[in-house]
């Protein structure tokens, strides 16, 4: 498409191409009129000489005649005299014929009129009025021969005359042939100099035009339509080929600009790739980079500085030349750092060009070049630079939040590892060291053995039941979900208190398409370890049903059904079911839990609870408002 500018140049050129003086078609057009109109010359006088012709064979033919009938007439007088009056007006009248008359009057140059005249006067007075005569046929006779001479002069007048317009009939066709061939070389030799040659040159330029050659050029000799073409297409070739080799400028800057953005694109995938496979360890991976962050750009070395996150100097510096710090870093003297110096100038002469590595108002760090004195950094390897640092600066953040939310982790843990000795194993050993003491006491003031007996029992009892919760708590700080969801851990347990009880133990699980939180798995997994510990411990059951369900309000309902001795109150004695623990782990949901006696017989440990994830929008409400 062309563009304003090269339309207007073109128009240019076309205003300064000189108009041609010689049209090839003009020339051509004039050389057939020529042609023509010679034709038509030739055409009409050979017409026009043809028509003089015309009647001059009926005048050869009446003046032979004329001499028969002079013979005749003489031989006529002296045998047959009563004919001769009708023969004589015969005579006259072919003397005066209209075809001689027309011959007179076509050759009235030529001499044929005297003649004529001559022979006609001799017949009308000296021959006619012999034959008259009654003894005038002998003079007749006599005067025949000089008759008849000058009637062969006349004839061979007019064949002369006839013959001379018959070699002027000849001469203009052969001046018609003779000009017509030679206007027709001349123009044929013109078309073939000015116009096939031309042609020839102008055909194989385009040829080579279409291959993708443009360099060739044309030489048209004078100032006609095809050498005006021809400058032409000279011109325009010249312009395709500084086109041509513009446009292969631009394809070559283009792909050479490509392949930067592929090799770009490639280091910055490689690099969110690895950081974030590997976010333990964000600063080795930067530094391996380096060097090819280095061959992308073509520039100086680059070094990488990092800062520690709300303190106070740089605690890394590593180079692309090496993982090492480089020769003008002062670590841990950042002060003396050129970057902090006006102008930024290393003691070679090279600039330091630094982009900081920045998440919100934090410093973490810097990306620095080493750029030769006069260079300045293309448009495009400012933006890698500054993707590179903003790409380092979300990995370290991300390094240091997941650090920091393993440490918050640890700590949870370990909270949740205090609450739960402290609410179960050490409420149970101070129970009993009170009753120890209750025991010394006894002991001291001499109680019968059947109280001190009762007492020991107890503190047996409450020595049972903490290392049970020991044990409990053991399994559960020890539990692992091998594989993602509920469901697995469940059929393994299920799996594991059937073969080791013989109880029949079947389970019903509904929960496919409800996501739950690992906390929620582990106190859904303990809860039903726990009641199915109880059946098989305390139950006497045969057979037991696990049921896990979702309503349509989202609320979590799991059911453990047993056919055993049943239960008599809703809440037993401490350490009997280990109602108290289940309760516990019910409210860490949010939800109730109940065990109540079946009327069908046996007991039903019943849950309910909302999943998290169907709080997410009242959480979200709570955290806007």
């Amino acid at each position: 498409m062309m563009t304003p500018s090269t339309r207007n140049e073109s128009e240019a050129s076309d205003a300064n191409l000189p108009a041609p003086r010689h049209s090839i078609v003009f020339s051509t057009m004039v050389a057939f009129v020529i042609i023509i109109c010679v034709t038509l010359v030739s055409m009409i006088g050979g017409l026009h000489m043809a028509d003089s012709l015309e009647g001059d064979a009926g005048a050869i033919n009446q003046a032979g005649s004329l001499r028969m009938q002079a013979y005749r007439l003489a031989l006529i007088a002296d045998q047959d005299p009563t004919t001769l009056e009708h023969k004589l007006q015969a005579m006259d009248a072919t003397l005066g014929s209209a075809s001689i008359e027309a011959a007179l009057l076509r050759h009235d140059g030529s001499g044929l009129r005297q003649l004529h005249t001559q022979a006609l006067e001799q017949w009308q007075q000296t021959m006619r009025p012999l034959l008259q005569t009654p003894a005038g046929a002998a003079a007749f006779r006599a005067e025949v021969p000089q008759f008849v001479a000058q009637l062969d002069q006349f004839v061979q007048t007019l064949q002369e005359s006839s013959e001379k317009n018959l070699e002027i009939i000849r001469a203009l066709q052969v001046g018609t042939l003779f000009v017509t061939v030679l206007i027709a070389f001349l123009l044929i030799f013109a078309l073939n100099n000015k116009l096939v040659t031309p042609l020839r040159q102008l055909t194989a330029m385009a040829r080579q035009i279409s291959r993708g050659n443009f360099t060739g050029q044309v030489s048209v000799a004078g100032d006609t339509e095809l050498s005006m073409l021809a400058r032409t297409l000279n011109q325009m070739n010249q312009e395709l080929a500084s086109l041509y080799a513009e446009m292969e400028s631009k394809v070559d800057e283009k792909t050479a600009a490509l392949t930067r953005s592929n090799a770009t694109l490639q280091l910055l995938f490689d690099s969110a790739r690895l950081l974030y496979s590997r976010p333990d360890e964000p600063v080795l991976i930067m530094g391996r980079q380096l060097s090819k962050v280095r061959d992308i750009l073509g520039c100086g070395p680059v070094s990488l500085c990092l800062n520690r996150v709300a303190e106070a100097g740089s605690h890394t510096a590593m180079t692309s030349t090496s993982l090492q710090p480089p020769a003008y870093c002062k670590l841990p003297d950042c002060q003396a750092c050129p970057v902090n110096h006006k102008g930024a100038q290393l003691a070679s002469g090279s600039l330091l060009i630094s982009f900081d590595l920045r998440s919100g108002q934090t410093e973490l760090g810097a990306l620095r070049i080493e750029q030769p004195p006069g260079e300045q950094l293309e448009p495009w390897q400012t933006r890698l630079m500054i993707t590179l640092a903003d790409l380092y600066a979300a990995c370290l953040i991300l390094s240091d939040q997941g650090q920091q939310q393993a440490r918050m982790a640890l700590m949870e843990e370990r909270a949740v590892i205090a609450r739960e000795l402290h609410d179960s194993l050490a409420q149970s050993l101070s129970a009993q060291k009170l009753q120890l003491a209750r025991l010394k006491r006894q002991t001291a003031k001499g109680c019968a053995p059947a109280e001190l007996t009762e007492t020991m029992e107890e503190i047996e009892r409450g020595l049972n039941a903490a290392y049970r919760q020991l044990r409990e708590l053991l399994t559960t700080f020890r539990i692992k979900v091998n594989e993602p969801g509920l469901k697995p851990a469940l059929q393994a347990t299920v799996k594991e208190f059937g073969a080791n009880s013989g109880v029949d133990i079947q389970m019903d699980y509904r929960l496919d398409h409800c996501p739950l939180t690992p906390n929620e798995e582990i106190h859904c997994l303990q809860i039903v370890r726990e009641a199915l510990s109880n059946v098989v411990k305390h139950a006497q059951a045969k057979s037991c049903a696990l049921r896990l369900t979702q309503d349509k309000q989202g609320t979590i309902h799991v059911t453990v059904d047993d056919d055993g001795v049943g239960i008599a109150e809703a809440i037993s004695p401490a350490g009997h079911y280990g109602v108290s623990i289940l309760i516990e782990r019910a409210n860490s949901l949010n939800g109730t839990l109940t065990i109540t006696p079946r009327e069908v017989g046996g007991t039903r440990v019943y849950l309910r609870f909302p999943p998290d994830y169907r709080l997410l929008n009242l959480k979200q409400e709570r955290t806007g408002s």
